[in-house]
């Protein structure tokens, strides 16, 4: 039997036609997710009370937590003003926002001593904010490595020009002390030739004989010069160990 047999045999019963399949459509294109649309785009951050603009990909770069939050897994909603509202410190994430941007270390050295009460609160945010990098340089104190102090001693005679100037990386210590020094004597009494054997001649030698040289104690006043040097290791800040 032909397919038109069948049809007209379907017709003729008088039952009802059977519902037509459905019209054959595209599928739907995947709204773009946030990664996608934003990567390359400004973005602004609500942390505490003050905004911070930056781009996606500078916060996704490093940061497991911003990773996680823009990955259209977690309900993420903008607020009114299309910012994104971050419960942190904003002034540490001052600090973290620059070390995402350029990935250099942070070093808080001022006048001889480091701040560790900042690197401490700041450990708890890069913890927070999941910086894997970030979190090693606090815990292993590597910044006592990238910042050293070279130390050099000098004895001079006298007390030096204290008007010497030095570098703003420089600090110059000067302790005066009064010692005693052998001082050589002319056997003739030439107060010329007093500390100073080679100014002594053949008349100076005659008149000392085979007597030794003659050496007497002499008060002389020095000066203990120490200066230090902060040496600054850009190299490793810039995580090139």
């Amino acid at each position: 039997m032909s397919t038109f047999d069948v049809a007209a045999d379907w017709f003729s019963s008088g039952a009802p036609l059977p519902p037509s399949p459905p019209p054959i459509s595209e599928p739907e294109t995947a709204p773009a997710s946030p990664s996608t649309s934003l990567s390359s785009d400004p973005i602004t951050l609500r942390v505490g009370e003050r905004n911070f603009v930056t781009a996606l990909a500078t916060l996704t770069g490093e940061s497991q937590f911003f990773s996680s939050l823009f990955s259209g897994n977690w309900h993420n909603t903008p607020q009114p003003d299309c910012s994104y509202f971050i419960d942190a410190d904003p002034d540490l994430f001052v600090h973290i926002l620059r070390y995402l941007r350029h990935s250099i270390f942070p070093v808080f050295y001022a006048n001889g001593h480091h701040d560790l009460g900042l690197y401490a609160a700041l450990l708890g945010e890069a913890q927070y904010f999941q910086i894997p990098r970030l979190v090693k340089w606090l815990e292993h104190q590597t910044y006592f490595r990238a910042v050293k102090v070279q130390r050099v001693v000098d004895e001079v005679k006298d007390v030096p020009d204290l008007r010497d100037l030095t570098k703003s990386n420089e600090e110059v210590e000067y302790h005066p002390f009064r010692t005693t020094e052998k001082v050589y004597v002319c056997p003739r009494g030439i107060s010329l030739h007093r500390g100073k054997p080679n100014a002594c001649g053949k008349l100076c030698e005659r008149a000392r004989g085979d007597d030794p040289k003659e050496y007497e104690d002499e008060g002389a006043y020095k000066t203990l010069v120490i200066r230090k040097t902060v040496v600054f290791d850009h190299r490793l800040c810039a995580g090139d160990e």
